[in-house]
C-alpha cells in the first residue's frame, strides 16, 4: 500500500512540475511574441493557440492533485469544526468519497470529449493555415484522474482510520523550509 501511495504522490509532483514548466514556457513564449512585434513587427503565428489551447488548460488543471494532496483547496468550515472526532471522520470521509465521484465523472467526459477531438482531428485556423489542437484536450481528463487520486487515498486512509486522512499527504515547501530555518 506504501508503495502505491508513494507512485500516487510522485505522479502529483510530476504533473505540478510538468504546470511549472508550462507557466515559464508560456512566459517565454508571450515575451517572445512581444519581442519579435517590437523589433521586427512580425510576430510569431500561432501563440494565442498554443497559450490557450495548451499552456493555460496544463497551468489551471494539472496542479489540481497538488492542491488537494497538500490540503490547499478552499474549505469553509461553518459546521466541521464543532462536531466530534467520529462525525469529523464521518463528514470527512462523505466529502471525500463526493469529491472522488465527481472526478471519476469528470475524467469520463472529459476523456470521451478528448477522443471526439482526436477522432475529428479538432483544429485552429489563424491566418488560413491549421495547427491541431485535439492534443491539449488530453490535459483535461489528466488533471481530473490525478485529483481523483489524493481523494481516493484519504478515502482509504480514513476507512483505516489512519490520522493521515485529515492532514497533507505532500508537505508544503514552505512549511519544510520554515521547520528548517527554526
Amino acid at each position: 500500500m506504501a508503495h502505491l501511495i508513494r507512485f500516487a504522490l510522485l505522479l502529483t509532483r510530476i504533473a505540478a512540475a510538468i504546470a511549472a514548466v508550462a507557466v515559464i514556457l508560456m512566459m517565454l513564449t508571450v515575451a517572445s511574441d512581444a519581442f519579435s512585434r517590437q523589433v521586427f513587427n512580425a510576430r510569431i503565428p500561432f501563440v494565442s493557440v498554443i497559450v490557450a489551447n495548451y499552456f493555460m488548460v496544463a497551468i489551471a488543471f494539472l496542479p489540481l492533485a497538488m492542491a488537494e494532496a497538500q490540503d490547499r483547496n478552499i474549505s469553509v468550515d461553518l459546521v466541521y469544526g464543532n462536531l466530534g472526532p467520529g462525525a469529523q471522520r464521518l463528514v470527512g470521509l462523505l466529502v471525500h468519497v463526493l469529491a472522488f465521484a465527481t472526478c471519476c465523472g469528470l475524467t469520463s467526459t472529459m476523456w470521451d470529449e478528448a477522443m471526439r477531438r482526436y477522432a475529428s482531428g479538432s483544429v485552429a485556423v489563424e491566418d488560413g493555415v491549421s495547427m491541431a489542437v485535439w492534443q491539449g484536450y488530453f490535459l483535461l481528463p489528466a488533471g481530473f484522474a490525478l485529483l481523483a487520486m489524493p481523494y481516493l487515498l484519504r478515502i482509504v486512509l480514513g476507512l483505516a482510520g489512519a490520522r493521515e486522512a485529515r492532514e497533507p499527504l505532500i508537505p508544503d515547501v514552505s512549511e519544510i523550509a520554515g521547520e528548517g530555518s527554526q
